[in-house]
């Protein structure tokens, strides 16, 4: 059976049922209907003055023409945990921040335009804050004023007591003729002001890094911070102490000119060695006093001999009895030497180092490296 057949058939029971009844009847029915009309009208509407008693004129207004508004308290309290929970309205929602919402609290208004923000930006005083709605491409902005929480405020008190007796403490200090005192003289007198102050030493010469209590004070520096103050005294180093230090500097040269003079030295000798199977004759070649010196590493007895002319083009002689000259193979390059005598010999020689050479087996020549 369709749906409009039932409809026929429902409303032909509710035309017999309404013809079944009396005239009284009729007028009874229709008295209780209007009745219940009008009832649910008139509840309809003091519902509603009821709802509309309730808003701000600020939410009237913007239900009758879009104003929008932004109700805030002037002020809002931290609370013992340092954070501020700021309480609200605006258009239902509408978009609220603090600042630019990039580092402040951000969030939407309810259905009835009520919202939170937080706010924990460890305030030290009282601070404006800028909160901002914004709806339908509007916007508008009023300014809170975020009050310490008693405790914070007491500690930001007691704080600020400090830093006043520290600021008068750097004062008294710095008002001082502490130049021309001993350390301990000048230390004494500081914290004369406060035993708290911090007093340190420094040498006012960066090559002389220790300082006694008895050294003289040539300039003072004086630092105030949140925690405290504190003095640092420059120090003249005594005599003595510059007497040491002269002595160090004397004695570091001299070692360096040692050292440069021996490097000189060394740079004018050669070394050669003429290998043979079963030993080598070695020889220096000091070009500082024109000297040549001959051993054998056989036989560890030394000849040495005064000679003439240089290696590039050739020296001459005599060791032992014999006469002898040598000079570089190649001109200018003292890789290797040749080494003749007068009984008709001739060795290749190799360059070796001076200084090993001579501690190996010249190790009785007086010579400065």
């Amino acid at each position: 059976m369709d749906l409009k057949e039932n409809t026929k058939r429902f409303l032909a029971k509710i035309n017999d049922f309404w013809h079944n009844l009396s005239v009284k009847k009729k007028f009874l029915t229709i008295g209780i209907a209007l009745f219940i009309i009008v009832t649910a009208i008139a509840g309809s509407i003091v519902k509603t003055n009821i709802d509309n008693s309730k808003l701000s004129p600020q939410m009237l207004e913007f239900k009758k023409n879009g104003t929008l508004f932004l109700e805030l308290p002037e002020k809002v309290n931290e609370n013992n945990n340092h954070i501020v929970h700021i309480k609200g309205q605006t258009a239902p929602k509408s978009r609220v921040q603090i600042g630019f919402g990039i580092f402040g609290d951000t969030t939407t208004a309810d259905a009835t335009g009520s919202f939170q923000l937080t706010y924990d930006d460890n305030i030290q005083q009282n601070t404006n804050i800028k909160i901002t709605t914004k709806y339908n491409n509007k916007q508008m902005s009023k300014i809170v004023t975020v009050v310490p929480s008693p405790e914070r405020l007491h500690t930001i008190e007691q704080k600020n007591k400090r830093t006043k007796q520290y600021k008068k403490e750097a004062v008294a200090v710095k008002k001082m003729s502490l130049k021309t005192k001993s350390f301990t003289e000048a230390k004494s007198s500081i914290q004369g002001v406060s035993s708290s102050i911090v007093v340190t030493s420094k040498s006012n010469d960066n090559e002389i890094t220790e300082v006694s209590d008895t050294d003289i004070v040539t300039d003072v520096k004086v630092k105030q911070t949140n925690n405290g103050v504190s003095v640092e005294l420059y120090l003249e180093p005594s005599d003595s102490a510059k007497k040491t230090l002269a002595d160090k500097k004397a004695s570091e040269q001299k070692s360096k000119d040692l050292e440069a003079a021996k490097n000189k030295y060394k740079e004018n000798v050669k070394a050669y060695e003429v290998r043979f199977n079963d030993y080598a004759i070695e020889y220096l070649i000091d070009k500082n006093t024109s000297t040549i010196y001959e051993t054998t590493t056989d036989d560890h007895s030394i000849s040495q001999s005064k000679f003439t002319g240089s290696m590039d083009e050739n020296i001459s002689f005599n060791l032992d009895g014999l006469e002898m000259t040598a000079f570089n193979h190649y001109v200018g390059n003292d890789s290797v030497a040749i080494f003749n005598d007068s009984s008709g010999n001739s060795n290749k020689a190799s360059e070796m180092n001076p200084e090993t050479t001579k501690s190996t087996y010249f190790k009785s020549l007086n010579l400065p490296f």
